[in-house]
């Protein structure tokens, strides 16, 4: 059985101390998010209940380490939301290691600030069983309640790993012999059908306003998708679906 605890002061002490811990762990906000998880079977480290909820909404006792049932004021806290959910699930999520020699494509992002177009991602890879995410400078953080909002629990579904920069990222995969792509709105010398990709790989996307780094894309054979003249660029969400899709269909991932 959970560790049951009721807080009705937004200055409580357990709660400061959750919400010190915020940029290392994850907040899933919503009563169908929640449930979802649970579902699932997930281990949950905190469950934080409206007060007012029947027992029976709480969700099965054995996934959970600790049961709060809190006050509106206190929910709205930790939501962040003017009109807070009845459920939020607390959980401790870390960075998996990738292993660029087994994983067959490792989809990695540079630079991608947008929290909505990385929660695109993470819900296209779980869709299209990408088997991992490498998230490189000053991507957006899975965390961000804004992520998690645009993932769902795909954020549960896809491992990922963070790497400083671009550079550490590339080496990282050429050190375990991974092929190495990149992506660009443009056309090169280099560039490459998806047809004829060779795995375990990995293919980069850049960010949203400049994309990626122009020693990056004249070092490695570049995969782009065919679109009409006239648009310079997609959003980087949209083109790093279409093509998970296009390799899922292509190789089967």
């Amino acid at each position: 059985m959970p560790t049951r605890i009721e807080i009705t002061s937004r200055s409580n002490p357990r709660l400061k101390q959750l919400l010190a811990g915020r940029d290392t762990r994850f907040f899933f906000a919503g009563e169908k998010l929640v449930r979802d998880i649970l579902a699932r079977g997930v281990a949950v480290d905190v469950l934080i209940v409206d007060a007012a909820l029947e027992k029976e909404r709480a969700g099965d006792p054995a996934l959970v380490r600790e049961l709060w049932l809190v006050s509106s004021p206190v929910l709205e806290k930790v939501s962040g939301l003017k009109t807070p959910p009845p459920l939020v699930a607390v959980i401790d999520l870390p960075p998996q290691e990738i292993d660029f020699s087994s994983q067959r494509l490792t989809v990695g992002l540079v630079d991608v600030q947008d929290p909505g177009n990385l929660g695109t991602v993470f819900r296209c890879a779980s869709a299209f069983g990408i088997p991992a995410l490498a998230l490189a400078g000053a991507c957006a953080r899975p965390n961000n309640p804004k992520v998690v909002r645009a993932a769902q629990t795909a954020i549960l579904d896809v491992p990922f790993q963070f790497f400083p920069d671009v550079d550490e990222l590339v080496a990282a995969a050429d050190n375990r012999g991974a092929h190495i792509y990149v992506t660009g709105s443009h056309a090169v010398a280099k560039q490459l059908d998806p047809e004829k990709m060779e795995f375990p790989c990995l293919v980069l996307f850049g960010n949203e306003g400049q994309g990626l780094d122009q020693r990056l894309l004249q070092r490695f054979p570049q995969v782009r998708l065919q679109q009409k003249e006239g648009i310079d660029s997609l959003n980087v969400g949209v083109s790093s679906c279409i093509l998970m899709h296009e390799l899922m269909r292509l190789h089967g991932l």
